[in-house]
């Protein structure tokens, strides 16, 4: 009778261990799969994430690029307009000074030629009142030329720096 007790004893026990086996293994399975389908569903978020940030990425450094060739382009011309302006300037400066020396050579013959202290004296100052407005009306020239040159470089820079500023001012498209 013994042995019939602890074996109806048993079946309930066995029933008992048995139905919590399947039911841990039942929740096991569960938890495993929602941790499966979880880590899935992170992966694709950030691959998504992973993509969508090079894309970003990869537009801003091309646009950066697109910047930098335009303002290597502006650059160069500025440059190039600064050193014609030069070059004008440094032509106009030394037609000025080829008259000067022209001048003063005609002066210097004058004076050796003159028969008198008050004729030296009137062609000195005659020489002097000539030079003074020669060099502040070639001044004034070159002055505008200079002006005229700067302004002309600075302007392809300009036009650079309000495309930027506007470039850079709006958002990147995703």
């Amino acid at each position: 009778m013994t042995t019939k007790k602890s074996t109806a004893a048993a079946t309930p026990v066995d029933a008992a261990v048995t139905a919590g086996k399947e039911t841990f293994e039942q929740m096991t399975k569960i938890g495993q799969d929602a941790a499966q389908k979880n880590m899935e569903q992170a992966m694709s978020m950030a691959k998504d994430n992973v993509e969508k940030a090079s894309q970003t990425l990869f537009k801003g450094y091309e646009q950066a690029n697109t910047l930098a060739q335009g303002n290597y382009e502006a650059v160069s011309k500025s440059f190039g307009i600064l050193s014609k302006g030069f070059e004008d300037l440094s032509k106009a400066w030394m037609v000025f000074t080829q008259g000067t020396v022209d001048s003063t050579m005609t002066f210097g013959k004058q004076v050796l030629g003159a028969k008198s202290l008050n004729e030296v004296v009137d062609l000195q100052n005659t020489f002097t009142k000539s030079a003074f407005d020669s060099f502040v009306a070639e001044s004034t020239k070159l002055s505008e030329m200079s002006v005229k040159t700067a302004s002309e470089a600075i302007e392809p820079l300009k036009a650079r720096v309000d495309e930027t500023v506007e470039t850079l001012s709006r958002p990147l498209a995703a």
